[in-house]
């Protein structure tokens, strides 16, 4: 059993996720108490411009969709994100994919080395290859099990989202949820 089938059998709870090999990074969080609110905001931007790229790639997938201004709008935003995130790949590298089960209100992923449970961390996730910025989610580990195929699995619940964050995050992982269901329906 490969650690990616683990975790997903460990998974349980939330039907509605986000899995796959993302590149994921964590460490202890910063001791200036008004990073948080800068991360949020950060989190916000990143969010919504996600949402508005599915959006339009869902606009562009059906056959009667317009271009109205908007949607134009929306597509340039997107093409200067893609090539500061170009410019920046350069810059810095992302760190390596682990295999990551994404709720609401919860991430779980594998990795070789135990981290202990009740320890808080800020993890970086990248949710998409062509933009260089990560999802910056704080919490706390809230259980960890080690895996037959190698390392440890936990789940770290976050704390301190705020609202806004928390509504973009729902939105984003349904909207892939949805479309994850509707791939299966059509794949025999």
């Amino acid at each position: 059993m490969t650690a990616y089938h683990e975790l997903n059998s460990l998974a349980g709870g939330d039907a509605v996720r986000l899995e796959g090999q993302l590149p994921l990074a964590w460490g202890a969080p910063p001791e200036d108490p008004a990073a948080l609110s800068d991360v949020m905001a950060d989190n916000h931007v990143l969010l919504r411009a996600l949402l508005a790229m599915d959006e339009a790639a869902g606009a562009a997938e059906t056959e009667h969709a317009r271009d109205s201004g908007i949607q134009s709008l929306e597509r340039r935003v997107d093409l200067l994100l893609l090539m500061a995130s170009a410019a920046l790949r350069g810059m810095g590298k992302v760190p390596p994919p682990f295999p990551c089960i994404l709720t609401a209100h919860t991430l779980r992923w594998a990795s070789p080395e135990a981290l202990g449970v009740g320890q808080h961390f800020w993890t970086r996730v990248y949710l998409r290859q062509r933009v260089v910025m990560p999802l910056v989610l704080p919490g706390v580990v809230v259980e960890e099990h080690a895996l037959q195929a190698h390392g440890y699995c936990r789940t770290l619940e976050f704390r301190g989202l705020e609202p806004a964050v928390q509504r973009g995050l729902e939105r984003l992982i349904f909207r892939h949820h949805r479309r994850d269901v509707a791939r299966q329906r059509t794949t025999p």
